[in-house]
């Protein structure tokens, strides 16, 4: 599912990862562990596309990461960052139905199947009741576990959490 090639992440002189190479099958899960500043974020922004790479290459579902429109990227590979999100005039079911956007319309049209998984998103994480509410109204954990909704909105064989646990 996940495939990196001989791959180089850095930042000015630092090298973070060195001709890495690893191949991540699917329907696994799988743990990051490392000391801060060690990369960990690096390589899941590079695999969700948000993150320059040195040398090598990344493969999703067996295409190649750099040839991959982002709207393709978007039906395959979803990213829960660690930056805090707090929308204030936007529900959290709108915050959720943006993880539909790579199956809609150029209008953003949601269908009646795209408001059932949005539906289903949020209860998945016990956040139904929160639908109506706006992100500024909620703990930073709420605000996480909205996140996490809209990735799985996302409707992605990939899902890429960082630290998703912090908050």
């Amino acid at each position: 599912m996940i495939q990196l090639e001989a791959l180089t992440l850095g930042y000015g002189q630092q090298i973070l990862l060195d001709q890495a190479s690893a191949n991540l099958d699917k329907g696994g899960l799988i743990a990051l562990l490392g000391r801060n500043g060690s990369g960990k974020s690096s390589l899941l922004r590079a695999i969700a596309g948000l993150g320059t790479i040195r040398s090598g290459r990344i493969l999703l579902a067996g295409r190649d990461l750099a040839e991959l429109q982002p709207e393709k990227r978007a039906r395959i590979v979803s990213f829960v960052t660690t930056e805090k999100v707090r929308i204030p005039n936007l529900k959290c079911r709108d915050v959720v139905a943006l993880g539909r956007a790579p199956y809609t319309n150029w209008v953003g049209h949601l269908q009646p199947q795209d408001r059932e998984i949005i539906d289903k998103s949020l209860a998945l994480l016990d956040m139904a009741s929160y639908a109506e509410r706006t992100m500024d109204q909620m703990s930073d954990g709420e605000c996480q576990r909205i996140m996490i909704a809209r990735a799985l909105a996302q409707d992605t064989p990939i899902i890429l959490l960082d630290e998703p646990t912090s908050f």
